[in-house]
């Protein structure tokens, strides 16, 4: 019984020691590199949130002059204004949608980026210190805070 214990105890020592967890959320967020790609993301969305409010007063402003021109203005004459501004809305429109593509394009390509060199350290890792399978802590319910191998790929990613 105890040699059976013992065998147990041994087996799912080494089991656990094959197996780590990393917070890929975490490196994302906290690293340097990942630092950097949020804060210039959030630099590109607050340039183009001041751009397209500024173009949005300017075609307010548009709307209220001609609604002030209603009854001043033949009915067809009103009526090209509203077409030329419904066109100029539209315009709006579409550059607004297509600037904040460009953005989502540029994380999307910065993420992939950095979430292939994060792969690559964890490869490396893994290799050198004998795991066999990594798994993202968000997939996790419960395991040993010693399986965690975050911190230790965070500083190997910063440095």
């Amino acid at each position: 019984l105890f040699f059976f214990s013992f065998l147990l105890l041994l087996t799912s020592n080494s089991i656990s020691s094959e197996i780590a967890i990393v917070d890929i959320n975490f490196l994302l967020k906290n690293s340097n590199k990942g630092k950097s790609i949020l804060k210039e993301l959030d630099n590109l969305n607050s340039q183009n949130s001041k751009k397209f409010k500024k173009k949005k007063n300017l075609l307010e402003t548009e709307e209220k002059k001609i609604a002030s021109k209603k009854n001043i203005l033949s009915k067809e004459d009103f009526n090209k204004e509203v077409i030329s501004f419904r066109q100029k809305v539209e315009k709006y429109e579409i550059e607004r949608r297509k600037s904040t593509q460009e953005i989502n394009n540029i994380k999307l390509k910065k993420v992939a980026k950095l979430l292939d060199q994060i792969n690559k350290i964890l490869l490396e890792y893994s290799t050198k210190n004998s795991i066999s399978t990594v798994i993202d802590k968000k997939n996790i319910i419960i395991t040993k805070e010693g399986n965690d191998i975050t911190k230790k790929i965070l500083k190997i990613l910063d440095s």
